[in-house]
C-alpha cells in the first residue's frame, strides 16, 4: 500500500512545484510596495543626498550604503534623532523698528541691574542656580541672548573669558540656600551713570562707562535681548564709537607692552 502511494504523492509534489515555477515567472520580478517599474530608481536615495519623495514613509525602501557612509547614515529607529541640539526658536527682530525707550522701564532696569551687582562695575552674580552644568550651558543662553517663557538671557560681551563662574558668583547650593553668607563692609561706590555727557545740545552723548568687557554695545543698549529702557533708537547703527566718544577718564589708554589679564612681556619671553 505504501509502495502504491508513494510514487502518487512524489507526482503531486513534482507537479505543485511546477505549477508555481511557471506562476511566478507570469508575475514577473518582486517588486518592493509603493514602487512602481519606472519610479524605482526616482523614489530611491541618490549620491549626494538627493531625494525625490514620491513614496510615502511607510513604503519607502531603506537604501544600501557603503562602510565609509555608515557612521553618518541616519537608520534604525533613532534615525530622527539628531546629533547636535537645535537652536530654540526666537522671535523676530526688525532692525529698522522705531524705538521709543521708557524713562520708568529704564529706572525699572537699573533697580534689577543694581541689585545683582556689589557695586558698580562689579560683575553681576549669577541668578539662577548653576549646579550640575558647564560653562558650555552658560554659552548656549548668553553666547547670543534667549527670550524664553518670559525670561531673558543677556548676551554675553566679554566672550573671549571663558571661565564664567572664575568673576560671576554663583548662587549657593541647596543645602546652604537659608545659610547667612552676607560679609559686612563698609565699602560705598559709585552711583551707575544714568546718561552720558554731551558736548553741546544735540550732539551724541560720550560713553559714561569704560569699554572694557563691554565691547559689544548691543548687550545692553540693542537687539531683542537688551535692557528694557536702555535701547537705542538706532540699532541699525552698528557702529556706535563711530559718533560716541569714550570717556577719557573711564576709558583709559592702555600701554603697548601692558596687556590686562596677561603676564609682562619679558616674562613670557623668558
Amino acid at each position: 500500500m505504501i509502495k502504491r502511494l508513494t510514487p502518487i504523492l512524489l507526482a503531486c509534489v513534482i507537479g505543485i512545484a511546477v505549477v508555481g515555477y511557471f506562476v511566478g515567472l507570469s508575475d514577473g520580478v518582486p517588486k518592493p510596495a509603493g514602487l512602481s517599474g519606472a519610479g524605482a530608481l526616482e523614489a530611491s536615495w541618490l549620491p549626494g543626498g538627493e531625494h525625490h519623495a514620491s513614496v510615502s514613509a511607510e513604503n519607502k525602501v531603506v537604501p544600501a550604503v557603503t562602510y565609509g557612509q555608515i557612521p553618518g547614515a541616519a537608520m534604525g529607529p533613532t534615525a530622527g534623532f539628531q546629533a547636535s541640539a537645535k537652536m530654540l526658536p526666537q522671535p523676530a527682530y526688525d532692525l529698522f523698528a522705531e524705538v521709543h525707550p521708557s524713562e520708568a522701564e529704564k529706572a525699572e532696569s537699573g533697580k534689577i541691574r543694581a541689585s545683582r551687582r556689589a557695586y558698580n562695575g562689579a560683575p553681576p552674580v549669577i541668578p539662577h542656580a548653576v549646579q550640575n552644568t558647564t560653562d558650555a550651558a552658560c554659552y548656549a543662553c548668553h553666547s547670543q541672548g534667549m527670550r524664553l517663557a518670559g525670561l531673558k538671557a543677556s548676551v554675553m560681551s566679554h566672550p573671549f573669558l571663558a571661565n564664567c563662574t572664575q568673576c560671576h558668583a554663583p548662587p549657593p547650593p541647596e543645602p546652604f540656600k537659608g545659610a547667612d553668607t552676607g560679609v559686612q563692609s563698609s565699602f560705598v561706590g559709585l552711583p551707575a551713570p544714568k546718561a552720558g555727557k554731551r558736548a553741546f545740545p544735540g550732539a551724541p552723548p560720550t560713553i559714561p562707562h569704560s569699554q572694557w568687557m563691554r565691547q559689544n554695545c548691543t548687550a545692553c543698549h540693542g537687539g531683542p535681548n537688551g535692557w528694557a529702557g536702555m535701547e537705542s533708537t538706532h540699532p541699525w547703527r552698528t557702529n556706535c564709537t563711530q559718533c560716541h566718544a569714550p570717556s577719557a577718564v573711564l576709558d583709559q589708554a592702555i600701554p603697548a607692552a601692558v596687556v590686562p589679564m596677561l603676564p609682562p612681556l619679558e616674562v613670557v619671553a623668558e
